[in-house]
């Protein structure tokens, strides 16, 4: 798995850029997760409208997965230093302003690292005993290759513990009419 990670790393493929609805990217790469953290709740909250940004769907959706599976083991760390705490809960939420699509992935995990929390996106940089470091920096990079940025910051809204991650992207350029599609659906 490390070497697999290493490799990944060392050479990233270029994105292949499509309009692609930021709803459904969001859809493949939570499901999987559920399936793995069966005992965690998940909750999706997406606008009604499509959010269309142009992307490498497939390197999103690698990219969002990373982010719900340290969500996950995340929140397994705490309830093992706890013996059994509270629930596990995962939030994957989609919202729009000023031309960007934000996709936070809240959990009610042990929350950031308070030293070093400003190298989580170093390579080679974990927290995690069995780590590689390199997750957070596969997002980073995918996330800069689109044009967009990844933040981190504490949350407490699922839990007393927890964190939020939030992957940005710029929304898709207007559309043949002139008018970007979700100021078109929301007219």
């Amino acid at each position: 798995r490390m070497v697999d990670e290493f490799s990944s790393f060392a050479r990233m493929p270029k994105p292949v850029i499509n309009r692609e609805d930021l709803r459904e990217l969001v859809k493949a790469a939570v499901f999987p997760q559920k399936v793995t953290f069966s005992d965690i709740e998940f909750a999706v909250e997406t606008p009604e409208i499509p959010v269309h940004v142009e992307c490498d769907g497939r390197l999103i959706v690698q990219a969002l997965s990373n982010l719900i599976k340290n969500a996950g083991e995340s929140i397994g760390a705490r309830i093992a230093e706890k013996e059994g705490g509270a629930p596990g809960q995962i939030k994957v939420a989609i919202s729009v302003e000023d031309g960007n699509a934000r996709i936070c992935v809240v959990d009610n995990g042990v929350g950031l690292p308070a030293a070093k929390r400003h190298r989580l996106a170093e390579p080679y940089m974990t927290t995690r005993e069995k780590g590689t470091g390199l997750g957070l920096a596969i997002v980073k990079k995918v996330a800069e290759e689109h044009g967009g940025a990844l933040d981190f910051i504490d949350d407490a809204s699922l839990g007393k513990t927890g964190a939020r991650v939030t992957l940005t992207l710029p929304i898709a350029k207007a559309d043949k009419t002139g008018v970007r599609p979700q100021a078109a659906a929301a007219e």
